[in-house]
């Protein structure tokens, strides 16, 4: 799950509509520094970053977080609307899926075309910030249903992930989990594995790389005042968490890398 701060508009940077050649396109490589909205209207969108790839067909929408390597998985034909925007996570006020189905295409077009138009007339002005706003809640209508309507177990997992959310800049430790839950910390984890295929334990160091990475890409936070703000001990051991996390100390993944380092 996303989870996004709306109690002012998101800072809507782009937003347009892509129609693909009929033959040979594929979407290009780049680092993405934002957030990526893409509303698949017609054919199948393929599409990636370092870590995951998407197929998101007519009628789905994806939004992809800043990443070092988004790409192109391969030659695909579609139409789509694509919005380039900022918006912080906390205090959360709507949570929704990185992907999931259109409820309401008419709507959404709807939003769409007058997000286009009021772009034609003020780019970036507040009219395109609360219809962006908008687009964003109108597309959460379509979200699963919440966190009561779930089965038992799944439910407690989605308890664990709302909390390593709300605690991700901690050092979230599995027993903190349980006993602000009230499970046992064996029970709470054997149950977690067992739904979400992952140890918790993991599922935690991985949040917390993607808040790291999400840092170091968006943010001109030194690596030590990073590693502080996560509340690391030391640099030191916030760059050995994020090469064992990331194949790359933080400072090599805030310039991209080198070219050997990308392919191991």
């Amino acid at each position: 799950m996303l989870h996004f701060d709306l109690s002012s508009p998101v800072e809507m940077l782009w937003f347009g509509e892509f129609v693909s050649p009929e033959k040979g396109w594929r979407h290009l490589t780049r680092r993405l520094y934002e957030y990526e909205l893409m509303i698949v209207t017609e054919g199948e969108l393929c599409i990636g970053n370092e870590e995951t790839e998407f197929r998101v067909p007519a009628g789905e929408y994806l939004i992809l977080p800043p990443t070092m390597n988004q790409h192109g998985t391969r030659e695909c034909r579609c139409r789509f609307y694509w919005m380039h925007f900022r918006c912080p996570a906390l205090p959360a006020t709507l949570s929704m899926p990185r992907q999931g189905k259109v409820d309401d295409g008419k709507e959404i077009s709807l939003i769409a075309s007058r997000l286009l138009a009021a772009e034609a007339k003020a780019p970036r002005g507040t009219r395109s910030l609360y219809l962006a706003t908008l687009l964003l809640l109108a597309l959460a209508d379509g979200a699963p249903p919440p966190e009561s309507a779930l089965p038992p177990r799944k439910a407690v997992c989605a308890r664990v992930k709302e909390y390593v959310v709300y605690h991700r800049f901690s050092a979230i430790r599995v027993k903190d989990i349980a006993r602000e839950l009230g499970y046992h910390e064996k029970y709470l984890s054997a149950i977690f594995h067992a739904e979400e295929g992952v140890e918790l334990k993991d599922y935690i160091a991985e949040r917390r790389a993607e808040e790291a990475k999400r840092l170091l890409l968006e943010s001109d936070y030194s690596v030590t005042e990073i590693a502080r703000y996560l509340n690391f001990g030391d640099p030191h051991g916030f760059a050995r968490f994020f090469r064992a996390k990331v194949g790359l100390s933080p400072t090599a993944f805030r310039s991209g890398g080198n070219e050997k380092e990308r392919k191991a």
